[in-house]
């Protein structure tokens, strides 16, 4: 090849010498001019032109000269040049080689994760049909809770509507309670000083209630004490009034005792004023001596004389006279019976006098025969019942008081219980405010609720219609990759050398998405997240 290329250099350097060389005149431009004068013109002419054509020659030959110069100096840069192209075609023909054994594993491999994608391409269609039925199904779903939601929220609407009438009559009435409230507050204040001023007096007649109870358990005991001092006195009393009863009974015989012994002693009188008219003045002793005498009575003077003294024992103590002095009167006057029948006399008079007025005022006599201490005992009976009516004429007052005090506490458990019915008022319509507001916050977090799923139903609608683009890009792209392999296979593994990262990545992402379509259902956060996390992952994205 070389060697053609020189001889045709060469032989295109030798045609402009021929054309020098063989320069030959025009017998024509001669012949046409037949003036001498035309001929020196067109001979002088004729030499320039043949200078510049030797000229013309020399700088051809020089010019050719360098020219085969750097002809040579080609030819040898062209075979080195063309011995390296030599080494490196060799060179390349076996890395070629090498790289075909490769390109053919890639190719192979690359089947292989042609036919898995294929496979992940129909797992993810079956997905994307799950997922497209689960969409329906979730938007029926979103659709019910939507009309749910909706039919609460009417609810909502009507209830707030009635809590806000509630509302609005609870404050018409809590108006009306703060207008009537500084009146009870006037009153209250009012009614606090007078309960302040009459817990005081309350304490003041506790106080005295106190001392006055005490005073009167004190008298209770006294009474009670004196009660029993009565009951023995009265045990006294009837005992005396037993021994008064037999007393009487004595008395009674004594009277009739006194009675006979009167009616002798008148019988006897008549006898001495007999005897005094017949014998003149002669004195009443010697006269009943003799008359005693004359009847017979000396022998018995003794025994009427013991029974006269007895019957005097007898009456001594209930006719009030001191016994010792009559008796030693009578002893000084043994021998006078007379005496003693006038003393007897006496003493059955008194007896009669006592014993009519014993009948007529008994009780009298039972308090005369009482002592002096059941007297003094009586008497602190009844100033003890003074005290005890005074007590109790006091204890009436506090009770009046107390009934006073009740009819306060009345009044204040009855303003008490009005302002708890206040409070209480007040608490419910708090209580109605907290609901209002907790039915507000429901509501607002309903609506709230309701525009993020609609949100999220969006999100995700948008998200799966991105998914499904993607995959269809996907698979549209491995189409035309299968179609440029099967058209040439050269050119298609030069294709898949050129772009050996986007398969691997498609892989990646398409196992990641057969992943996540494997999975179990999720809900609309987690197909958000998911959706999200698919598009990061996505290439180019």
């Amino acid at each position: 090849m070389s060697r053609l290329d020189g001889w045709g250099v060469k032989s295109h350097a030798l045609e402009p010498e021929e054309e020098f060389y063989s320069f030959d005149f025009d017998s024509e431009d001669l012949s046409g001019c037949q003036d001498p004068s035309e001929l020196l013109v067109t001979l002088k002419q004729k030499e320039e032109d043949l200078i510049l054509a030797a000229e013309l020659g020399n700088a051809l030959l020089r010019e050719n000269s360098e020219l085969k110069e750097q002809n040579e100096k080609l030819n040898e840069k062209y075979t080195d040049r063309l011995e390296e192209l030599e080494q490196g075609r060799h060179e390349l023909q076996v890395r070629l080689e090498g790289q075909q054994s490769q390109w053919e594993s890639q190719v192979t491999e690359l089947e292989k994760d042609v036919r898995e994608l294929s496979s992940e391409v129909q797992r993810l269609t079956q997905a994307l049909r799950t997922t497209e039925r689960e969409k329906n199904k979730m938007a029926r779903e979103l659709t019910e809770q939507n009309h749910q939601l909706l039919e609460q929220l009417d609810k909502a609407v009507e209830a707030e509507r009635a809590l806000t009438a509630e509302v609005q009559a609870l404050k018409d009435e809590f108006q009306k309670k703060a207008r009537s409230r500084r009146q009870d507050e006037e009153l209250i204040h009012t009614l606090r000083e007078q309960v302040a001023s009459l817990s005081e007096k309350k304490l003041d007649l506790e106080r005295q209630v106190e001392a006055l109870c005490q005073e009167k358990t004190a008298l209770r005991d006294s009474m009670a004490s004196l009660h029993k001092h009565v009951s023995s006195l009265e045990e006294q009393s009837r005992q005396q009034t037993l021994q008064l009863k037999d007393c009487q009974q004595e008395v009674e015989i004594a009277r009739g005792r006194s009675l006979h012994l009167q009616s002798q002693l008148e019988e006897l009188q008549e006898e001495v004023s007999l005897r005094d008219s017949s014998r003149g003045e002669v004195s009443l002793q010697s006269e009943l001596e003799q008359s005693l005498d004359s009847m017979s009575w000396s022998q018995d003077k003794e025994q009427v004389t013991r029974e006269v003294l007895s019957i005097l024992k007898l009456l001594l103590p209930i006719a009030d006279c001191a016994p010792e002095e009559v008796l030693e009167d009578f002893q000084n006057q043994q021998d006078s019976l007379l005496v003693m029948l006038s003393q007897i006399k006496k003493m059955a008079q008194r007896l009669a006098q006592c014993h009519s007025s014993q009948e007529l005022n008994h009780s009298s006599v039972l308090q005369k025969s009482i002592p002096c201490e059941n007297q003094n005992l009586i008497q602190q009976l009844q100033d003890q019942n003074a005290l005890l009516g005074k007590e109790d004429s006091e204890l009436m007052l506090c009770a009046e008081r107390m009934k006073a005090d009740e009819i306060l506490q009345q009044a204040i458990r009855d303003r008490d219980e009005a302002i708890g019915k206040k409070n209480a008022m007040e608490n419910e319509l708090i209580k109605c405010k907290n609901d209002m507001m907790s039915l507000n916050n429901q509501l607002l977090e309903a609506i709230q609720r309701k525009l993020e799923l609609s949100q999220e139903l969006e999100a995700w609608q948008d998200d799966i219609q991105v998914i499904i683009n993607q995959q269809l890009k996907s698979q549209q792209q491995t189409d035309q990759a299968q179609r440029k392999n099967s058209v040439s296979t050269g050119t298609g593994r030069l294709a898949f050398l050129r772009r050996p990262s986007t398969p691997t990545l498609r892989t990646r992402h398409l196992s990641s998405t057969s992943s996540q379509a494997s999975e179990p259902r999720r809900t609309p956060a987690h197909w958000k997240e998911w959706l999200k996390g698919g598009k990061l992952g996505q290439p180019g994205n």
